[in-house]
């Protein structure tokens, strides 16, 4: 958390992102993978989350413009805590139906689609002032 204002919300939005997508396409395609490297990678991919996730409670308040902030955070934060019941139910049911290496390959295309959203759309708000983030959504 200390660290947002000093590196800024992309740093820890964007790279993250690429990151755990590519631990997923390799531990997707790769079945045989060594179990030092799979734990090395989910130690990774646990870090990486972490970082993406601290955000969750600052970015949303920033971008959304005053008239609709409590709602646009409000809704960010109802989205991801669907996000992850539904994930924790369809984990397991993917991986007994599919196997580990399909669902993996599913989740890196989830995380891809929001690696691109966010390398394209994400607005670095570092140094500025709530209403300055904000304006350029609400105009």
């Amino acid at each position: 958390m200390a660290l947002i204002d000093k590196a800024g919300r992309r740093v820890f939005t964007v790279p993250p992102q690429w990151i755990i997508l590519v631990i997923f396409v390799v531990l997707g395609l790769w079945s045989g993978a060594p179990a030092s490297l799979v734990l090395g990678l989910f130690l990774v991919f646990s870090f990486m989350s972490a970082i993406n996730g601290v955000l969750t409670t600052v970015y949303p308040g920033e971008v959304f413009p005053t008239e609709v902030r409590g709602v646009g955070t409000g809704f960010a934060a109802a989205i991801s805590r669907l996000g992850a019941a539904v994930g924790t139910f369809l984990l397991p049911v993917g991986i007994a139906s599919m196997g580990v290496g399909p669902v993996l390959l599913i989740l890196a295309a989830v995380v891809a689609s929001g690696a691109i959203v966010s390398q394209f759309w994400a607005p670095e708000t570092k140094g500025k002032s709530l209403s300055e983030t904000a304006a350029g959504f609400g105009h």
